[in-house]
């Protein structure tokens, strides 16, 4: 029998049972109309999750980049009716108002782009105020070229945030502070060829005493190399090294108690192409593996002698497939599959095989109004697992699915309504994890700027 590698305890308290699911979102679609009529909003946001994530982005940075001698400021108010915002079998409604105000700040310096961006704003949970809190972040950096062939990006941001993801058990009031410092180049020749890479150092630190255990610190090299024309397509390859440690984690050993963290690579070989205006596809093939560190941990051997065991590591086969198709000039579709390795950064265990699906449909109703529609898939499979005070059991594996509906009107560019209903649930190992909810998300901003 192996030893566990953290001794933690205490439990989060569960406050006592609020209105009902229903109940929540008929209040969240009255206020819909009524702010509707006095308030603005601005473009409609990707309805893949209802929770927010600050370790996950496509960018290196989440500060976004605005080109020019100019500046942006976005207000907007969400409003979010939730059956079961604990994310817990025993369901608890309640209502978050999250109001932020986003800006940006461009200004070139000869052939480079100055950019600073930053956030304000709060979460307030009705009726539940240890989860109001405020949510802050600033950002910037420089976009820079040489030449008329290569380019990239140069900066750093911090955010700070309450944080609410579905991988996680149960939501808890917990601040989550990520810092990054990132940096990229490419550069590409006259005969196709392009080449590059990019560095990313992420910190997360957890508020909540019992999440210290998920705090890390992770560095993610990413050399690339690739070709291609309009004719033949774009092919690549390329590599992603990410060393992650845990720094209030150790792993107790013969030699003594280790700093826990774990090496991950990705080879990876891919290929693009526009198959005339109506489509696009993406596809790539990818060897994982992962390790942890230290790679064994103290056990119980024969006669109860204490020995070192080796921990689970993972070797196998990735792939990302993506697929555009624009049917008619209203109608797009998307579809997506992946499978990946992770650190994790919210489950108790060391690192995650993620397995991810999903399927969108979106239509112009007219030029102002938008329907979008879509499901999703995500199965995570946890590697060395362990128990923390909001997890007392040991994550397995689970099954997230999740539908939903939205429509966005935008009568001007200065700003637009988005309403997203979704229904989502988890089928975990243990079952104990399971939970289900409906949600009703409305999004109001307007939009500012000048340049």
């Amino acid at each position: 029998m192996l030893v566990d590698r953290m001794k933690l305890s205490g439990h989060a308290r569960w406050g006592v049972v609020r209105p009902t699911g229903l109940r929540a979102i008929g209040v969240a679609l009255v206020i819909a109309a009524s702010a509707a009529a006095v308030l603005f909003a601005g473009p409609a946001t990707a309805a893949s999750r209802d929770g927010d994530n600050p370790v996950s982005g496509d960018g290196l940075l989440s500060t976004s980049v605005v080109y020019g001698r100019k500046w942006t400021a976005t207000f907007s108010l969400n409003t979010l009716a939730d059956s079961n915002f604990r994310r817990v079998q025993d369901a608890e409604s309640a209502l978050r108002i999250t109001p932020t105000i986003d800006v940006g700040v461009g200004m070139p310096v000869g052939r480079q782009q100055l950019f600073i961006g930053g956030e304000l704003g709060r979460d307030f949970v009705l009726n539940h105020s240890e989860f109001n809190t405020g949510r802050y972040a600033i950002g910037g950096g420089v976009a820079w070229r040489v030449g008329a062939r290569c380019s990239g990006l140069v900066g750093g941001d911090y955010r700070s945030r309450l944080n609410q993801v579905f991988e996680q058990a149960g939501f808890t009031p917990n601040v989550q502070n990520v810092t990054t410092f990132a940096g990229s180049a490419s550069c590409q020749t006259a005969t196709g060829l392009g080449f590059g890479g990019s560095v990313r150092h992420t910190d997360i630190a957890n508020e909540r005493a019992q999440r210290e255990p998920f705090n890390l610190r992770s560095t993610v090299f990413a050399p690339n190399i690739s070709y291609g024309t309009p004719t033949i397509g774009q092919f690549s390859l390329g590599a992603t090294f990410n060393n992650t440690v845990y720094p209030f984690r150790f792993t107790p050993t013969l030699a003594g108690a280790q700093q826990d963290g774990v090496k991950i690579f990705s080879g990876r070989v891919g290929y693009s192409r526009n198959l005339g205006s109506r489509l696009q596809f993406s596809a790539g093939a990818s060897y994982l593996k992962s390790k942890p560190k230290p790679d064994v941990q103290l056990g119980i051997g024969p006669g109860g002698a204490l020995i070192d065991v080796p921990r689970t590591d993972f070797s196998g086969s990735g792939f990302d497939l993506s697929l555009a198709y624009q049917p008619s000039s209203r109608m797009t579709v998307d579809l997506s599959a992946s499978r990946n390795v992770n650190a994790s950064a919210n489950v108790g265990a060391l690192f995650t095989v993620t397995q991810g699906y999903s399927a969108n449909v979106g239509y112009k109703l007219s030029p102002r109004l938008d329907f979008s529609t879509g499901v999703s898939r995500l199965q995570n499979d946890y590697k060395e697992s362990f128990t923390s005070p909001d997890e007392p059991l040991k994550r397995i594996s689970d099954r997230i699915h999740r539908i939903y509906a939205q429509l966005d009107y935008s009568p001007v560019p200065l700003y637009s309504v988005g309403l997203v209903v979704a229904h989502q649930w988890r089928n975990s190992n243990p079952a104990n994890f399971d939970f289900k909810s409906t949600t009703a998300r409305l999004r109001l901003t307007v939009k500012f700027g000048r340049g």
